[in-house]
């Protein structure tokens, strides 16, 4: 996660700068992969943690511009998951705390409730996470093209729009397929 937030952030930190700097740096096949994830979007698979056991902590991840969107969980003791958007202009101190946070859904539905907000030490953004009762609830509710805009005070902290949610959706339920066969 670390890494990918940090890769954001030096995109982010490029945007609106001459452009033949961007051009020079996208010679390097890193900067421009990133560069081209940022504009248009993609998804990361991974297991969270340190050593998970299989079908552990699994993640999706879809970063579009300067927003991350992470759908994750079960794992160890804990078997709920978590919605947590990162970046954008979320706001956060190294102090987790409850907020009251408004997310709103392409399909229109809104809801308000209290969300986890915090930034961990060392990484480039903060974060508000949704706490969701399962995993299995949290992929039900995946459309393969979805969007969300996260309001604290009304006002817009994080919008992002995913397509390939159903692909996403797919990859979690393998990597959670392995914690049954272990």
């Amino acid at each position: 996660m670390a890494a990918a937030m940090a890769a954001m952030a030096d995109i982010s930190r490029s945007v609106g700068k001459d452009p033949k700097e961007i051009e020079a740096r996208k010679r390097d096949p890193k900067f421009k992969a990133a560069y081209e994830r940022y504009h248009n979007g993609g998804w990361d698979y991974l297991q969270d943690g340190i050593g998970p056991k299989p079908g552990e902590f699994c993640v999706a991840l879809y970063s579009k511009g300067d927003v991350m969107l992470r759908i994750s969980g079960p794992g160890g003791s804990y078997s709920g998951a978590l919605m947590t958007f990162s970046g954008g202009k979320i706001t956060g101190s190294k102090d987790v705390r409850k907020i009251r946070v408004t997310l709103n859904q392409s399909d229109g539905s809104s809801q308000t409730v209290q969300a986890f907000n915090y930034r961990l030490p060392g990484e480039a953004y903060a974060s508000i996470a949704f706490a969701v009762p399962t995993i299995e609830a949290a992929m039900a509710a995946m459309e393969d093209r979805q969007g969300f805009e996260v309001l604290v005070n009304g006002q817009s902290v994080a919008k992002l729009d995913w397509t390939g949610g159903l692909a996403a959706r797919s990859r979690l339920e393998q990597c959670l397929a392995k914690r049954k066969r272990a």
